[in-house]
């Protein structure tokens, strides 16, 4: 490209232009002068575009070259699980000392710097030092006898183990050990025996871990191998950006996703057990979500974090109806009957009213703008650019149809009306504000001046100074988590508020159908876990969980005050509308304005004890049983279960009992509380048992086995296993290897 340039009335305008092609033809137009410049694309690029400036004429212009050679896109794909990325060798030893096993410890992948053995006339401990990802010592045994230590070269990874065995004390233990690696070295210790075994990985495998049992000496040991390339999955895998649930539900976010993983905190009982949520059938004999019936009425499965049943209660995991008592203080049943009524709002709704309304309203129109803008930059990525294209495809969004509404009415002051039914100036208001964003864009959030500059030209008539710099953070952050469940909190209150208002249905029945909806099924799990991305930047994985679990719990509070509150028989009394705006107003609207760990903090102070069922899990994502599922095991009997959750999959739930006791059992598989199947399993035999998870899905899956114990009679003690097993519309696919224990 040439071009010539010079001065037209005061102002630099090009007058000549020429193009030249690859093949030597060329286009020209105007006049030449005296200054003047040429530039040629770099080899393998070409002209695909023009940037500069114009008005009535071309007054700059610069070439976009772009490479000619087709460049495949690498999109960022995340991470496959697969089952056999873990094979578990032939275990050595007695069936003595402890349970322990790694393989829920272990990342696929991982990079082992050295292994220890420590021993004398016995192995006493052998430790596995991992590198990478992050540093950590596997280490089973006990404190005795002398360490080796083997470090690993670059490229070196242990590949095979020999074990010998014997007696000691009527006990058998581990004797001597020996790890040899892919370039030939070796370590050993302790004394070789005439009981002994070996085994090596299989071509790609390398040494990941440990199984076995020990006490202060090795008893029972194995090698967990996992397959060299392999790569593990990760809670914060990027899944892609959410902008919608594919629910059909209408609720869009545009937020970037990770997984959604059950996570190890939803189990965790914080009492010695819990009395059952009960609620009444609908018009149509038919129990809520997580609800199964019991006589006359609906009782809750028991949940995560007290999996057992007990007639009326459920216990912690491990628990045993028999022997464990019910020691409820009365403060329990005082938060249940607050919780009964609309007192629990009462700390949010007092911080609500503590905050600025100028504040209120800068922080929900910088979120919605925010989302307008992205929304618009979606558009115009794919469609018309025109300003008329522009606004056209705005009316058609959440962000302009429902989300600016509410955020007009915040800044105004005025309770949002119910059915939409916005005033007239609320409607004006939100036509000017689109067609600035239109107009102006991204310059409206550059600043924060120029965002105060732009409420009070279109929404407020007062801005205080102070406002300006309490906004400077906010303005400066990309945090988005409160405004999305605020919005969603918007969505569950006009629900519910639809469905009492223009059904006439009786409670029941709205119960009912507000637990199967989208709502509770897709669009409170999937926002809730986006928050999860903005939790872990100040928060440990577990605490993020942990909150994150808690933000779940609020909208189920939240969910059964706006059903319950205002009862109905069959629409004869519905609730007003006056109660429906009040509810609207306080109902975690200081969402938009409080980080989740505020949230956190308030609703702990309210959340009821009782249980009700396990809620808003949603569809959990790939990953293995122990992270995507909560898999967690209690005591022996089933130490070193691991297994894989595929979302897509044939809808199976395939259970492989692998059993190392020296007796045989009974495995009972509980869902949701209540027996389902028992599965009898031989010493030392593998036996296989499928299922399908719609028969299971939304509920808990509990294990626990009967046993021969003193003078031959079977019982139950020895540890447990508890899972979760979700839903999926791609049909999922669990496989678990159960494995069984002496204990």
């Amino acid at each position: 490209m040439e071009a010539h340039w010079g001065q037209h009335n005061a102002h630099t305008r090009v007058f000549y232009l020429n193009f030249t092609t690859s093949l030597g033809h060329s286009i020209t137009g105007g006049k030449p002068t005296d200054e003047q410049g040429v530039v040629t694309a770099p080899s393998g690029y070409q002209l695909s575009g023009f940037f500069g400036r114009d008005g009535d004429e071309i007054d700059r212009l610069g070439a976009i070259w772009t490479s000619i050679k087709e460049i495949e896109a690498t999109a960022t794909e995340a991470p496959e699980v697969a089952d056999d990325d873990i094979l578990l060798s032939e275990l050595f030893g007695g069936p003595h000392g402890i349970a322990f096993s790694d393989v829920n410890t272990l990342v696929l992948g991982q990079t082992a710097g050295g292994i220890t053995i420590r021993s004398g006339e016995r192995v006493d401990a052998v430790t596995l030092h991992v590198t990478l990802p992050e540093e950590l010592y596997m280490a089973h045994g006990g404190t005795g006898g002398t360490d080796k230590t083997l470090i690993l070269g670059t490229g070196e990874y242990i590949n095979s183990i020999e074990a010998h065995w014997d007696k000691k004390h009527d006990h058998t233990r581990v004797f001597y050990l020996n790890l040899g690696t892919n370039m030939g070295n070796s370590i050993s210790g302790g004394t070789q025996t005439d009981n002994k075994g070996s085994a090596k990985a299989p071509d790609g495998y390398q040494l990941s871990g440990f199984f076995g049992r020990s006490g202060d000496e090795i008893d029972q040991i194995g090698a967990i191998w996992t397959r060299i390339a392999a790569k593990g999955v990760s809670l914060t895998d990027d899944m892609g950006v959410d902008i919608g649930s594919g629910s059909g539900s209408g609720f869009v976010t545009y937020s970037t996703s990770i997984r959604n993983w059950v996570g190890p905190t939803i189990s965790d009982s914080t009492d010695k057990a819990c009395y059952r949520k009960t609620e009444d059938f609908d018009s149509h004999n038919i129990c809520p979500l997580g609800y199964g019936k019991d006589g006359d009425d609906c009782i809750t499965y028991c949940p995560m974090a007290y999996p057992v049943p007990c007639g009326d209660e459920c216990l912690p995991q491990n628990g045993d109806c028999l022997t464990d008592t019910l020691k409820k203080i009365f403060s329990v049943i005082a938060v249940a009957l607050n919780v009964a009524t609309d007192g629990v709002f009462g700390e949010i709704l007092t911080t609500f009213k503590e905050i600025a309304l100028v504040i209120n309203c800068a922080t929900n129109m910088i979120k919605v703008i925010k989302a307008l803008l992205r929304y618009l930059t979606l558009i115009e990525d794919t469609g018309p650019t025109t300003d008329q294209a522009l606004l056209d495809a705005a009316y058609q969004s959440d962000a302009v149809l429902v989300d600016l509404p509410v955020a007009v009415c915040a800044c105004l002051g005025i309770p949002v009306p119910s059915g939409a039914n916005y005033a007239s100036t609320v409607i004006t208001i939100v036509e000017n504000i689109v067609k600035e964003v239109i107009t102006n864009g991204d310059e409206i959030t550059t600043d924060t001046q120029t965002f105060m500059n732009f409420l009070t030209h279109n929404v407020t008539a007062d801005t205080a100074s102070s406002s300006v710099e309490d906004l400077k953070d906010l303005m400066d952050s990309n945090t988005t988590c409160g405004w999305e469940l605020k919005r969603l909190t918007d969505r569950v209150v006009a629900t519910v508020s639809d469905l009492r208002n223009k059904t006439n249905s009786a409670v029941n029945d709205i119960r009912v159908t507000v637990s199967k909806s989208s709502l509770v099924l897709y669009d409170i799990p999937r926002v809730t876990n986006n928050c999860m991305s903005e939790l872990l930047h100040n928060k440990t994985e577990e605490a993020a969980f942990e909150t994150r679990d808690l933000i779940r719990k609020t909208f189920g509070v939240i969910i059964d005050q706006l059903v319950a509150t205002g009862k109905t028989d069959l629409g004869k009394s519905v609730s007003s509308d006056d109660y429906m705006l009040h509810i609207a107003d306080m109902g975690l609207s200081v969402l938009s304005t409080f980080d989740p760990t505020g949230l956190a903090y308030m609703a702990s102070q309210f959340i009821q004890p009782t249980c009700g069922p396990t809620s808003f899990i949603g569809e959990i994502d790939d990953g293995t049983l122990y992270e995507a599922l909560g898999l967690k095991t209690v005591d022996d009997a089933f130490t070193g279960t691991y297994g894989t959750w595929i979302k897509s999959g044939d809808g199976v739930v395939n259970l492989i009992f692998e059993s190392t006791d020296t007796k045989d059992v009974t495995v009972v598989v509980h869902s949701g509380g209540g027996e389902y199947a028992k599965v009898d399993v031989g010493a030392g035999d593998t036996v296989t048992w499928n299922c399908t998870i719609p028969e299971l899905e939304d509920r808990t899956m509990y294990l626990d086995r009967w046993r021969p114990g003193l003078f031959g009679l079977p019982g139950t003690g020895g540890g447990s296993l508890l899972m979760w097993v979700p839903r999926s519309t791609q049909g999922g696919h669990i496989k678990m290897h159960v494995r069984i224990n002496p204990s």
